[in-house]
């Protein structure tokens, strides 16, 4: 969508939006659930609670690819599968890399809240239609 967001693509949000100005209100919506399932995800990876984390990738997997770019949605929905049939430390490594990519989308999500509340007309901000 745009060079300032390293992993934020809301092609399809717009979509479930259906009219632009429903979208501040979506993105709100989904940062508040992306920071909590970010942080649980955090917080269960020295863990062994495979469940919890399952649950935290079910969450995920089911909002993110609707705000973010294909690679990131796959990966989240990947390892969504994979926690169910592997064990929670062969995944430790891939989970901490996508915590970090989390991070990084949330850092993308609270970029766009900024530059709306600047300027709600900024065209950068929107999908192209």
């Amino acid at each position: 969508m745009n060079e300032d967001f390293a992993h934020l693509d809301l092609s399809q949000a717009a979509q479930y939006a259906v009219d632009a100005a429903l979208l501040p209100s979506l993105i709100e919506t989904f940062d508040i659930s992306l920071t909590k399932e970010r942080s649980a995800i955090e917080s269960l990876l020295n863990g062994d609670d495979v469940a919890a984390v399952r649950m935290s990738l079910h969450s995920l997997k089911g909002f993110v690819p609707i705000f973010c770019e294909t690679v990131l949605a796959q990966e989240v929905i990947q390892l969504e599968a994979l926690v169910r049939k592997d064990s929670l430390d062969s995944l430790r490594p891939r989970m901490a890399l996508l915590v970090g990519k989390l991070l990084a989308l949330e850092h993308d999500v609270q970029l766009w809240r900024a530059r709306f509340e600047r300027d709600p007309h900024d065209p950068g901000l929107f999908p192209s239609a």
